[in-house]
C-alpha cells in the first residue's frame, strides 16, 4: 500500500508570504524601538518629522555662519565703509548682455548718477563693468573667534583689482554692506536669545521647583510673584524697563542688562509649569525613598525633581528662544534696544523705521526675511521636540 501523499503544497526556502514578512518586519522594528533607551525614542520619533529636521537644520545654520564664523562668511567688516553710499544690490548673474553663459558668477559694476528731482547722489548698475566672484578670497582682515588672525573670506571680488566691488545686498546710509551686517547682526540677536534663555531655565526651574516642592508660604511668594508679571502686557512692560537702562553705559553692559531684562520678563511661565510638573512628582515612589535615606532637600531638588523635568523644560526653552529674539529685534526697532557700534538685527530695523528708507532703498528691509526664517526655524524644531518628548505616548 502506498504512502499517502500530504495535499499541502510545500513552501520553498526564504519564499514566506509577502504580509508575514512585512508583519514580521514591523514586529522586529517595534522591539528593537521598546529596548531603546527613552532617549533614544526621544531622537527616533524627532528624525521622523521632516519639518523638525528642516527647523533644526535652519538653527544650526544661523548660530553656525551668524553666531560663530561671522567674520570668515561675510565678504565685508561690519563697518567698513566705502563711497557707494545707499548703493542698490548688485545680484549674481551667470548670463551677461549678450547672451554668453559664465561659469563663474559675475556682479555688475556700479554707476554714480545724479538725480535732478531729489537733489541726491545715487548709484545704478553699469553693465560696461563685470566683476567676477571667487571663492575663499583674501580681504580685510580679522580674528576668527576673536582669537585666531585670518583674511580668508568665503566669497568676494578679485582682490589685485582694487575697483572691484560686490554688494550682493547692497549698501547703507553709511556705504557699509547690508549683508555683511545681517550677518553679524545675527551674532548678537541670536546668542542674546539664547543666553537670556539660559538665565530663565535657572531662575524659573530653581524657583518653580521651590515653590512647588515647600509649598505654603515660600509658593504663595513666588506664585503671587509670577501672577504680578504676567498682568502686565508683555511689550509695555519690556518697552519701560528698557528705557531705565542708561545710554551712557558700555555698549557690552547694554547687552548683558538687556539679556538680564528678558530673563526677569520670560522667568515667571516656565516657574508655573515646573511647579506643576514638581507637585506631581514630588509623591512617587522614588522620591521618598531618597527622603527615607535621608537625603537633603537640595539633593532631592537638584538630584531629582529638576532632573526630571527636564524634558519638558527643553520643549519650553525652545519655543521661548525665538520669543527673546523677537522681543530684541522689537525694542531694537524702537530704539529702546542695543545701541551703535554694536550691530543686532534690532539695530538694522531701526535703520529702517522712517517711510524715506522704505520708499528709496528697500533693499535695507532685507533683514526681514533672516529674521523669519530664523524664528520659523526654531518653531518647526520646538514643534518637533514638543510631538517627540514623550515617546510612550502612542
Amino acid at each position: 500500500m502506498s504512502a499517502k501523499k500530504s495535499s499541502s503544497p510545500s513552501i520553498p526556502e526564504g519564499s514566506e508570504a509577502s504580509a508575514p514578512s512585512g508583519q514580521a518586519s514591523e514586529q522586529e522594528q517595534e522591539q528593537k524601538q521598546l529596548s531603546q533607551s527613552c532617549w533614544a525614542l526621544v531622537w527616533w520619533r524627532f528624525k521622523r518629522s521632516k519639518a523638525a529636521i528642516a527647523g533644526a537644520v535652519i538653527v544650526v545654520l544661523s548660530y553656525f555662519m551668524g553666531a560663530l564664523f561671522a567674520e570668515f562668511f561675510s565678504p565685508y567688516l561690519v563697518n567698513q565703509q566705502s563711497e557707494y553710499v545707499e548703493a542698490r544690490p548688485q545680484w549674481p548673474h551667470f548670463i551677461d548682455e549678450e547672451g554668453n553663459f559664465h561659469l563663474r558668477p559675475f556682479v555688475y559694476g556700479l554707476e554714480e548718477t545724479i538725480d535732478e528731482e531729489l537733489f541726491k547722489r545715487t548709484f545704478e548698475i553699469d553693465k560696461t563693468k563685470q566683476y567676477p566672484l571667487y571663492f575663499f578670497v583674501r580681504a580685510a582682515p580679522y580674528k576668527l573667534l576673536g582669537v585666531i588672525p585670518m583674511d580668508i573670506h568665503l566669497f568676494g571680488t578679485d582682490p589685485n583689482d582694487p575697483e572691484a566691488h560686490a554688494y550682493i545686498f547692497g549698501t547703507d546710509g553709511l556705504g557699509r554692506d547690508v549683508l555683511s551686517r545681517i550677518i553679524y547682526g545675527a551674532r548678537l540677536s541670536l546668542v542674546l536669545g539664547l543666553a537670556g534663555q539660559a538665565l530663565t531655565l535657572i531662575f524659573g526651574a530653581t524657583l518653580g521647583a521651590i515653590s512647588g516642592y515647600y509649598g505654603g508660604g515660600v509658593d504663595m511668594l513666588i506664585m503671587r510673584t509670577t501672577e504680578f508679571l504676567n498682568a502686565f502686557p508683555r511689550e509695555p512692560i519690556l518697552m519701560a524697563l528698557a528705557a531705565i537702562i542708561p545710554d551712557s553705559w558700555n555698549p557690552m553692559w547694554i547687552y548683558f542688562g538687556l539679556t538680564i531684562l528678558l530673563a526677569f520678563v520670560y522667568w515667571g511661565g516656565l516657574a508655573r509649569q515646573v511647579r506643576g510638573l514638581v507637585l506631581s512628582i514630588r509623591e512617587r515612589e522614588f522620591v521618598l525613598a531618597a527622603q527615607s535615606f535621608g537625603a537633603s532637600d537640595r539633593r532631592l531638588l537638584f538630584r531629582h525633581l529638576i532632573p526630571n523635568t527636564m524634558s519638558h523644560i527643553i520643549v519650553i526653552a525652545t519655543t521661548m528662544v525665538p520669543a527673546m529674539i523677537q522681543s530684541e529685534t522689537f525694542l531694537g526697532f524702537l530704539g529702546l534696544g542695543l545701541r551703535p557700534p554694536l550691530t543686532s538685527w534690532g539695530i538694522l530695523m531701526n535703520e529702517v523705521s522712517n517711510v524715506r528708507a522704505i520708499r528709496f532703498h528697500p533693499w535695507l528691509l532685507l533683514p526681514v526675511p533672516f529674521i523669519l526664517i530664523s524664528l520659523l526655524g526654531f518653531n518647526l524644531m520646538g514643534d518637533g521636540l514638543r510631538d517627540a518628548i514623550d515617546p510612550y505616548s502612542r
